[in-house]
């Protein structure tokens, strides 16, 4: 019972924030504020304390992050193999596609916190610092050429990438602690608090913007990329793990990373990029509400 509270917890904070947006209680632009005001201001803080206290070594980590790289990069072929299976047209393709190797963070970190504490946090959030350039430069070139855009070339995905506040929070993270430097009492602290009030945050803010557009036009591609995203990837992910003797912490870490429904962000990427955005739409709510059965089988399996 435990764990399945701890598994259960982030989901019900999702629900409220959809009880909440469908009540009206308060007003969509405040939710976007709130979606920024975590991304930039307190989620960055968590993620830096986590990885610079962390005691961690690359010789320690690089196996890990291979595991975790290696599954996601499989996560793109099958994607792939999807938009064959259930074809729509280009852009609804492309958009598809991305929440296939995407990944909703906020519940991830709210997962591994809770199971793994600090050590998974850490390995989780240089799992995302690694993986997050990797994913987004696929997804903007897979869209652009879709769209045949030009405007989201390599520098468009360069400043994408270096001015993502969660990889700059990593990577500050990863200098402090491999050069032994140590931020002032003070600071720590006030990033503590920050980070503390960041995840309930997040998790309702991601309920808010759940919802059904055009689901029928599109069901069969949405339920294949569900089970592509939710079983064939974690399965991937745990069956490398156990081939190369993870420890229990590093396999934690990976499937709560690959286990995890797409991002909201892919919705915004494909709206932004002239891409299909009602069926992302459709998809990440569909993701989100199977990811309740299906995280807690996977991290479950491990227990």
């Amino acid at each position: 019972m435990h764990f399945f509270s701890v598994i259960i917890q982030p989901f019900i904070l999702i629900a409220l924030g959809f009880l909440l947006s469908r009540l009206r209680m308060f007003p969509r632009s405040l939710w976007e504020g709130v979606e920024k005001l975590v991304y930039y201001v307190l989620f960055p803080p968590l993620l830096f304390n986590s990885v610079a206290r962390a005691e961690l070594t690359v010789s320690q980590t690089s196996l890990y992050l291979a595991c975790g790289v290696g599954s996601m990069a499989a996560g793109m072929v099958l994607a792939w193999i999807v938009s064959k299976l259930a074809p729509a047209d280009r852009l609804t393709d492309a958009s598809i596609r991305q929440c296939g190797y995407r990944f909703n963070s906020y519940i991830g970190f709210a997962v591994v916190l809770a199971l793994y504490g600090n050590t998974g946090m850490a390995l989780f959030a240089l799992l995302v610092g690694v993986w997050v350039p990797i994913s987004n430069a696929v997804a903007v070139a897979d869209l652009a050429a879709a769209s045949q855009s030009e405007g989201s070339g390599i520098k468009g995905i360069l400043k994408s990438i270096f001015t993502n506040p969660l990889i700059i929070a990593t990577l500050a993270g990863l200098f402090f602690n491999v050069t032994g430097l140590q931020m002032p009492a003070l600071v720590t602290s006030v990033f503590k608090s920050l980070g503390s009030a960041s995840l309930a945050l997040a998790l309702m803010a991601i309920g808010s913007g759940l919802r059904l557009e055009d689901f029928r036009k599109y069901g069969k591609l949405i339920s294949l990329a569900t089970v592509e995203r939710l079983i064939a990837v974690p399965a991937v992910s745990f069956a490398v793990g156990l081939y190369f003797h993870l420890t229990p912490v590093e396999m934690g870490a990976l499937l709560s990373f690959t286990a995890l429904p797409t991002a909201n962000s892919c919705y915004i990427l494909a709206v932004r990029m002239g891409g299909n955005g009602p069926a992302v739409a459709d998809l990440t709510t569909v993701q989100t509400i199977a990811a309740l059965a299906t995280i807690p089988f996977w991290m479950g399996l491990l227990q």
